[in-house]
């Protein structure tokens, strides 16, 4: 599995700083200067740009590599390969508690090669996402075996990304599904609730008080709707979800307006979203009977997805293939119960047909990884993958100022802002650069 992880993502420790690596690991006071303790009372973004959100662990892991390594780009990627190990081995301790060693090997090789979660690896500020995955595996896996370290773990998961508060309904729906007698298993780990309950009710208060001057930043795709139209986007986003966790050949980058776009009527793309739900829901609740490790399998994406699924409040971004780090958990143990399942009729079948995708997958990643080497390649890239997108021109805009090209910068934010003209941000931007901004 080592071996695994390290031969697939190899290209990635040549890779750059891109887009927000910038902001965040370069420019950061917070991890330039070592304040290590006013993480914990500061916001994730600096004051200069904004955003809120609160993840200190995150800052105190680029302002040790920064005292370590210097501001070198190579270290940091080594390091997001070294947590993405870590993810993976956990997942396979975890999944081997409930699958037969073969299946939970495939669970964890799965995981190791998915093509989706190269944004969280190759990116370096994606390694948020692999910290947080990391100390919740590592606490559920604690929790099952009823050790008071799933306590601290929960609160770096919390700590180091705020959607871990997943760990919560996770270890819940893990008895509730697995258990024969689900309230002598949570009544037997009633203390650890408790401590749970204290950590997350202490993590919030932190995460209020540090955010506090920061209003929430909501995806464009989502601006100006109400609650039924949100809702009727995020049911046509459901497809988009399923092809990455499934189907991961197309990737990108942006999923903002332009590549998505707001719903507000029911349209085909809203039908099917309910389909694959109701499926979801059906095949979870039939497989409950007789195959209790792929019911809760099923039941961990949508859990894990809830946060950032803009179901219950609206978020920064609509879709964004790290924020399915976590998530793809729950698909990978569907795929080592699947494979542990099939070997057992179609042994040779099984394996071969298991090879071949996990080599698809493999190559899918490594050439996906050198799209983040550096902020020109990835401009590109979006750009030929989606000329429709409005970040799209916008970040080449962004790339042309750096290079000293202001005139071809202009017209790129030109035509993001007629792609889309609602988003301040890049309107300060022009306007700093000469851009005419028409009133809405």
């Amino acid at each position: 599995m080592v071996a695994l992880v390290v031969v697939v993502y190899a290209n990635a420790i040549l890779n750059g700083f891109v887009l927000d690596d910038r902001a965040i690991v370069l420019d950061h006071p917070l991890v330039r200067d070592g304040s290590l303790w006013r993480a914990f009372v500061s916001p994730y973004w600096p004051e200069s740009i904004g955003g809120g959100q609160y993840r200190p662990l995150g800052i105190l892991s680029f302002a040790l590599d920064r005292a370590l390594a210097g501001p070198s780009p190579m270290w940091y990627h080594a390091v997001n390969v070294g947590w993405h190990l870590a993810a993976t081995l956990l997942l396979w301790r975890f999944a081997a508690r409930y699958l037969a060693p073969a299946g939970a090997s495939a669970a964890a090789a799965v995981f190791a090669v998915h093509p989706v979660h190269v944004e969280a690896v190759a990116n370096v500020v994606g390694r948020l996402e692999l910290m947080a995955a990391v100390f919740v595996l590592a606490g559920l896996i604690a929790h099952a075996r009823r050790s008071w370290a799933a306590v601290p773990l929960f609160a770096c998961a919390c700590l180091s990304k705020e959607h871990a508060i997943v760990f919560l309904p996770l270890a819940l729906a893990s008895h509730l599904v697995l258990d024969d007698k689900p309230a002598d298993a949570i009544r037997a780990r009633w203390p650890l609730w408790i401590a749970y309950l204290a950590v997350a009710g202490t993590w919030l208060g932190a995460m209020l008080f540090a955010t506090r001057n920061d209003p929430p930043v909501i995806s464009a795709v989502f601006a100006g709707l109400g609650t039924g139209e949100r809702l009727l986007t995020v049911l046509s986003i459901v497809p988009e979800y399923l092809r990455l966790l499934l189907l991961p050949i197309h990737l990108s980058a942006d999923y903002e307006p332009g590549v998505l776009t707001s719903v507000t009527r029911v349209s085909t793309s809203v039908l099917l979203g309910v389909a694959v739900l109701v499926v979801w829901v059906w095949a979870a609740v039939r497989a409950w009977r007789s195959h209790r490790v792929a019911s809760y399998a099923l039941i961990f994406v949508p859990i894990a997805l809830a946060p950032v699924s803009n179901v219950f409040f609206p978020t920064g971004i609509a879709l964004a293939e790290r924020t399915l780090y976590l998530p793809s958990v729950g698909v990978c143990l569907i795929a080592g119960w699947l494979f542990e399942n099939v070997r057992q009729r179609h042994r040779e079948a099984a394996v071969a047909l298991g090879v071949s995708l996990l080599a698809l997958g493999a190559v899918r990643t490594w050439t996906r990884t050198a799209v983040w080497h550096d902020s020109k390649t990835y401009a590109l890239r979006l750009l030929e993958d989606h000329p429709e997108s409005y970040r799209a021109h916008w970040v080449a805009g962004r790339v042309l100022r750096a290079a000293g090209n202001l005139d071809a910068a202009r017209r790129e934010y030109a035509i993001a802002l007629r792609i889309n003209p609602r988003d301040a941000a890049m309107t300060r931007e022009a306007l700093e650069l000469g851009v005419q901004v028409s009133p809405e």
